[in-house]
């Protein structure tokens, strides 16, 4: 009777080894996540390439360059030629990637897109609001105090700027510079003309 139920025991012990085998082989896969930290990254080392440089004549030019460089990581232009509402090509790039459902406005990625609205007095008096896009730049990088740097044409050439939406009315945060200004204002409305007064979104690549 004890040698019975010993090999009773030792039956059910293997059966529930198998069923626990036959389990794990038949468990669904885990989706992967793709890594795109090297195309981030040639993005990047692309845009760089032209900071302090006139290439692309203006600002949506310089992110074209760096978009056709790059393998076109953000656009190509077949697609972006039914986006266009006038001249602006900074708008048509938001209004593609706000039809693929790739704007977003938190926690930023280097090498994505960074918008702003209303830096153009001609185009902010007739339709001022957070989609009027007027400014495009590509992010570089961000400090652990979430400060953003991005690469942008502005005054004739690349270069590099801030923007840091937890202090949005200063320039400098103790010594270090956390928001640039992207137009001139008085002195006693400085803060209406940094960064993130015109930040409207950010823009991830495909």
């Amino acid at each position: 009777m004890r040698l019975y139920l010993v090999a009773l025991c030792a039956c059910a012990f293997l059966l529930s080894g198998c069923a626990q085998k036959e389990f794990t082989q038949n468990a669904p896969e885990l989706p992967q996540v793709k890594d795109d930290t090297p195309k981030r990254q040639e993005i990047i080392k692309t845009a760089l390439k032209y900071q302090g440089k006139p290439n692309g004549g203006d600002c949506s030019g310089f992110v074209s360059l760096v978009n056709k460089e790059s393998t076109q990581p953000f656009f190509s232009t077949a697609e972006l030629n039914d986006y266009f509402e006038d001249a602006r090509r900074s708008l048509a790039i938001y209004n593609l990637l706000e039809d693929q459902k790739r704007l977003y406005h938190e926690k930023p990625k280097e090498g994505d897109l960074i918008f702003f609205a209303n830096t153009i007095k001609k185009y902010a008096k007739a339709k001022k609001s957070v989609d009027n896009i007027t400014h495009i730049g590509i992010i570089t990088k961000i400090d652990p105090d979430e400060t953003v740097h991005f690469i942008h044409h502005t005054k004739g050439k690349n270069l590099i700027s801030q923007m840091n939406l937890n202090y949005p009315t200063v320039m400098m945060n103790d010594t270090k510079v956390v928001n640039s200004y992207m137009e001139k204002c008085p002195k006693d409305e400085g803060h209406k003309c940094l960064a993130p007064a015109y930040f409207s979104a950010y823009g991830s690549i495909k």
